[in-house]
């Protein structure tokens, strides 16, 4: 979670993000380091005479690689809350689905409701809603509840 607020609070800018300890390039080269490390022992497996080592190796690297691009498609998945002046805008990023809220902060209000994974925190304005923080843990996602709660009172 970034915090960027301004001096004279007209900008306040919060930003979450996945956890990913690796990014593009390592994923590609731990991906490779596996996979080499796998065909390895399975050749020498093979060489030995435990040949049907060879088709099991393979499968293990097809799921791997599978979990690998599962886990590269959510890697860029964030949240955006930026309030400028007397405008909200929220923008949500997951699953390739671009989600946007934008309104008056006066009117809007920061909802805290428990839920069956934890609490969900949502911004309400004139009847639309949407949720905030489902990329954060549920420490991180109060203390930002907190924080926008005390941005939107700011005049």
């Amino acid at each position: 979670m970034q915090d960027g607020s301004a001096a004279d609070n007209q900008v306040f800018l919060l930003i979450a993000r996945r956890n990913c300890s690796l990014q593009g390039a390592e994923r590609c080269m731990a991906f490779w380091l596996l996979a080499f490390v796998s065909i390895v022992i399975a050749s020498v497996c093979a060489a030995m005479g435990a040949w049907p080592v060879l088709p099991f190796a393979g499968l293990e690297l097809a799921a791997l690689y599978l979990a690998f691009r599962r886990f590269s498609r959510d890697a860029d998945d964030y949240e955006k809350v930026i309030i400028r002046g007397d405008r909200l805008l929220v923008e949500c990023h997951t699953n390739g689905r671009v989600r946007r809220f934008d309104a008056n902060r006066h009117w809007t209000q920061v909802v805290v409701r428990r839920g069956v994974g934890g609490r969900q925190v949502s911004l309400r304005s004139h009847g639309n809603e949407i949720e905030f923080g489902t990329l954060l843990s549920e420490g991180a996602r109060i203390e930002a509840a907190r924080k926008l709660q005390e941005q939107l009172r700011v005049q």
